[in-house]
């Protein structure tokens, strides 16, 4: 309780409505994140700019007083099924509808939502009005970035399973570390190090089991623009990071102009790119702009909820439900969508080396924190 009380005291602002928040996004939420990796509890209820008032112990949710852990169940819940359903969704619109080619619209109605999320909570703390404090020609390549990876990480469906993509945006944690400490000299555990190990090692199973189970094709373009996109996503993370850090901005400025920005950049490229076929496809292709509509609401509903615990909870527990979510995002797809990668020996090494890698970066968090 002792503990739970200072972290509501604490003033710092906490990203409330980034893009981002699932393994198919764009950087995820850049100062939750760097709070997880340095071990430190982000603001509690009560704090400045959100939450409830500072009276409030955090035991209320949704008129309901269900105490400190039932507010926990609730919040994890909601994190676990609707991010789980997002990608469901997306899986769904990749994988079943006829021809489908159009990811740059995906991007685009995505970020549409974040935006709109990004002005609402600007204006309702009343940041839209704050004079911005980062340049604002970082911003304009942050969202730039942000907008090309956004694109390509999913491009890569087209060449890959939803299970190895989805292990593949994973291995995150090895392009953020390795950029963290060639530019900004961060410095990260030997659990760090051996999840980075697990996680290329899952990739590596994930990869024989996908060239095992479809003889004869060429992946070659998946993992490119995998790896390609990784590296664009974690070069996003450190230059929010270095946004918020050396330039005093806060994450909801930050996501605002990123967002902001990188959805015209987005509409920019959906119009050329996928152009007036995707609007044609999105209207008279069955279910196709339900599930563009349900992907991008959940997307967004489901970072929300894992903000929010994040909020209520604190960065530890609250990657330990993302860290289920992701288990059970693998495993959901070879149930759901089994046509495009029958299980074998390679897959089942892939997930548990996979569930050991993200075991792994949970225990560097734990260790951090006790510190």
């Amino acid at each position: 309780r002792r503990d739970r009380r200072a972290s509501r005291d604490m003033s710092t602002e906490v990203n409330a409505k980034g893009y981002g928040g699932t393994d198919s996004s764009p950087a995820l939420e850049p100062l939750l994140e760097r709070d997880a990796k340095e071990g430190v509890e982000p603001v509690g209820a009560g704090s400045e700019g959100s939450g409830p008032p500072k009276d409030d112990p955090g035991d209320v949710i949704f008129g309901l007083k269900l105490g400190f852990d039932g507010v926990f169940a609730v919040l994890a819940l909601l994190t676990v099924v609707l991010i789980s359903a997002s990608c469901y969704f997306e899986e769904w619109m990749y994988k079943r509808l006829p021809n489908f080619n159009y990811f740059w619209t995906v991007a685009c109605a995505e970020l549409a939502v974040f935006t709109v999320a990004s002005v609402a909570g600007a204006v309702a703390t009343g940041t839209i009005a704050q004079p911005r404090r980062a340049p604002l020609l970082k911003y304009l390549l942050q969202a730039t970035v942000m907008a090309v990876y956004a694109a390509i990480a999913k491009i890569a469906y087209k060449y890959l399973n939803y299970a190895t993509g989805t292990v593949l945006r994973s291995t995150k944690l090895v392009f953020v570390m390795a950029i963290s400490v060639a530019w900004l000299g961060r410095r990260y555990s030997a659990w760090d190090y051996a999840a980075a190990i697990g996680m290329i090692i899952s990739v590596a199973c994930f990869g024989l089991g996908e060239a095992h189970a479809d003889k004869g094709q060429d992946h070659t373009w998946g993992y490119v623009l995998s790896v390609l996109g990784l590296g664009l996503a974690a070069l996003q993370t450190n230059m929010a990071d270095n946004a918020m850090r050396d330039h005093g901005a806060t994450s909801l400025e930050n996501m605002l102009y990123v967002n902001g920005l990188g959805f015209w950049i987005v509409l920019v490229f959906a119009a050329v790119v996928d152009g007036e076929a995707a609007i044609d496809y999105m209207r008279h292709t069955d279910n196709a702009l339900t599930l563009l509509i349900a992907r991008s609401l959940t997307f967004y509903l489901g970072a929300f909820a894992f903000t929010e615990l994040t909020r209520h909870s604190g960065a530890t527990p609250a990657t330990s439900v993302a860290t289920a979510r992701k288990a059970l995002t693998v495993m959901l797809s070879f149930v759901a969508f089994p046509d495009d990668k029958p299980f074998s020996g390679w897959f089942l090494a892939g997930i548990v080396t996979f569930i050991a890698a993200i075991g792994l970066e949970l225990k560097s968090r734990i260790e951090k924190k006790r510190r």
